[in-house]
């Protein structure tokens, strides 16, 4: 049983789940952590935007450059 698949547990049981995961040894850890994740499916509406975003992010960058080089001279 994964991580994920397990219930909701207590507080206790968590400080206990913890605990043993410190006395892996770094190659198990690494061994369990390295598993792929899938990718979490979007709706329309939130790629539209995430789309969005990085557009507004692309054009805010552009005009800090261009005021950078604008300042310059």
């Amino acid at each position: 049983m994964t991580r994920s698949d397990q219930p909701q547990t207590s507080l206790e049981e968590h400080d206990e789940e913890d605990e043993l995961v410190d006395f892996l040894e770094p190659d198990q850890l690494a061994g369990d952590r390295s598993r792929p994740v899938s990718r979490y499916p979007l709706t329309p509406q939130t790629s539209a935007w995430l789309w969005g975003l990085r557009v507004f992010v692309l054009v805010v960058s552009a005009m800090v450059i261009y005021t950078f080089f604008a300042q310059l001279s």
